[in-house]
């Protein structure tokens, strides 16, 4: 069968050698990273009928009444183009977005072609219904993580739970109850595109050796040299330097530790209601809400509200993400690098209560 595609501009096959090239090399990267190298993909009118269903990531199936929400939508907003596998011209995001053109007996739909392997186009599905749409359930997540383990059981934790939308800790618990303790090589790849020991425990050691024959060296040349992670040279030349058991327990904020750097004050509240309210807004992470946020047609089918969610995600700090980066920092920069993060906070702290005065306007 012979599929007819056609774009506004000169169309160039998509391979992972051409027009893919940039999203096959950012296949190993996370997040909006990964989806706006997707995004850079020639957009191209396919037949409605030549596209086969994806990997049915959703046990429940499509939603008939997020295919109605989007179906309203279409009237006055241009919806995104699917992502389909060029092998096969299976669906990797967009089951919901076919299914409206189905419905508004529309013969040809926008998409981008992507010319990768099962295995990319399974993360790619994945990844995207964890940035935007409909969110997968919970259930839907861990069977899909589960997916991933089966085909790429050398990636590390951290990574599949970027990939699921999951915990480090959940990726854990299923890789000992699906696939045993199976290893490859004694090392996984990180989402750094580095390989580490799975065993921490020898990371640590190696990188207390080096430690104690090199005390002036850096942590990122002690991570280099020993591979472990920069957290992971920090607190082991903390513990040696200090004479510490490395195997100690981290001491809690309470017991001395150092604490993260303070959060601008929220907006002012005025009764016990708003109060508690401003209580959950502290501790609530981005994670937490960008899946609402991008299943929001206003935020998802407008061009403000898609580069919010991705300027947000680029910007968002995991809790105490920054330790990690610390120690890299030359004395030299300290001052400089300390102002901009500062100046930083503040800006944040102006966001804040910019949102806080709307809503209270509202």
């Amino acid at each position: 069968m012979t599929i007819l595609m056609t774009v506004d501009t000169a169309f160039e096959p998509t391979t992972e050698t051409g027009n893919a090239a940039s999203a096959g090399a950012a296949f190993d990267l996370m997040g909006t990273e990964l989806m706006s190298a997707v995004e850079q993909l020639p957009e191209v009118n396919v037949p409605v009928d030549a596209l086969v269903p994806g990997f049915h990531l959703r046990t429940a199936g499509t939603d008939a009444a997020h295919v109605r929400l989007l179906a309203d939508a279409a009237g006055t907003v241009q919806l995104p183009a699917i992502l389909v596998q060029k092998n096969g011209m299976r669906i990797i995001d967009g089951m919901h977005r076919v299914a409206v053109a189905k419905l508004r007996g529309e013969c040809v739909i926008r998409a981008r072609i992507m010319d990768c392997s099962d295995e990319k186009a399974l993360v790619l599905a994945v990844k995207s219904n964890t940035l935007h749409g409909l969110p997968l359930t919970k259930a839907d997540r861990i069977s899909s993580a589960k997916r991933i383990l089966a085909e790429h059981p050398d990636w590390s934790d951290r990574k599949v739970a970027g990939i699921a939308g999951l915990s480090g800790k959940s990726i854990a618990s299923l890789r000992n109850r699906s696939i045993g303790s199976a290893q490859c090589d004694g090392k996984r790849l990180g989402r750094d595109g580095k390989r580490r020991p799975v065993d921490a425990g020898e990371g640590r050691l190696r990188a207390a050796e080096y430690v104690r024959a090199h005390p002036e060296a850096s942590v990122r040349q002690i991570a280099s040299e020993t591979e472990v992670s920069l957290g992971t040279a920090h607190n082991v030349r903390q513990k040696v330097r200090g004479g510490m058991d490395l195997a100690a327990p981290e001491p809690s904020p309470r017991e001395g530790q150092a604490v993260p750097v303070p959060v601008p004050a929220p907006p002012p509240v005025t009764n016990i209601g708003d109060r508690a309210t401003a209580s959950t807004a502290r501790c609530l992470a981005w994670s937490a809400v960008v899946g609402k946020l991008a299943g929001d047609p206003t935020l998802k089918y407008t061009d403000g509200g898609r580069a919010f969610l991705r300027w947000m995600t680029q910007h968002a700090m995991q809790q105490d993400e920054w330790r990690e980066f610390a120690d890299a920092i030359p004395d030299r920069w300290l001052d400089e690098v300390r102002q901009a993060a500062a100046a930083m906070s503040d800006e944040w702290g102006k966001f804040a209560s910019e949102l806080g005065c709307r809503q209270e306007a509202s």
